[in-house]
């Protein structure tokens, strides 16, 4: 018995075909026919370790044109900012590639700060002559705690969108 193919059935291969022709055939236009969860992939993720290195570098920047003499505030206040603005840095460049995921926003956000802590390491190897280990770790540290916290506040964010959802549809 050859069942012929339900009416439903036939639409969607027909869409997906035309999808396919109007994109052009390419493997691009097939992926987009695929329904599936939403990754990042490796430039995506090297995106994100770009922006959150960009912004602690251009943080440390701003501190060694500003010189020891010049400070008006105290040292520690300066360390503690400085610990947030790499938190900061860690957390805007997750946020961004988390935005691409659909599902595994933790991951997406270490993975982030993984790729970022990478990167800061072979940005300080090539940059500084003598590499200071405190900075380093304390950089890594921060940019981590920065994916983190952008992984649980997306997974947050589309826990309160489904919410208002279900409400919507009661």
């Amino acid at each position: 018995m050859d069942a012929e193919p339900r009416e439903d059935e036939f639409k969607e291969v027909t869409e997906a075909e035309d999808t396919v022709e109007q994109v052009g055939g390419t493997e691009e236009a097939e992926r987009e026919v695929k329904k599936g969860p939403r990754e990042p992939n490796n430039t995506d993720y090297l995106a994100g370790a770009m922006l959150a290195n960009g912004i602690v570098w251009i943080w440390m920047q701003a501190l060694s044109l500003i010189g020891e003499d010049a400070l008006i505030v105290p040292k520690g206040l300066l360390a503690d900012l400085s610990f947030l603005i790499y938190i900061f840095g860690g957390y805007y460049g997750a946020t961004q590639v988390c935005k691409r995921a659909d599902t595994g926003h933790l991951i997406v956000g270490l993975k982030t700060a993984g790729y970022a802590s990478a990167m800061a390491l072979v940005i300080m190897l090539t940059m500084i002559s003598q590499l200071n280990i405190g900075i380093a770790l304390s950089i890594s540290i921060s940019l981590f705690a920065g994916g983190v916290l952008a992984g649980y506040m997306r997974i947050r964010k589309r826990l309160q969108k489904r919410r208002v959802e279900l409400e919507a549809s009661s």
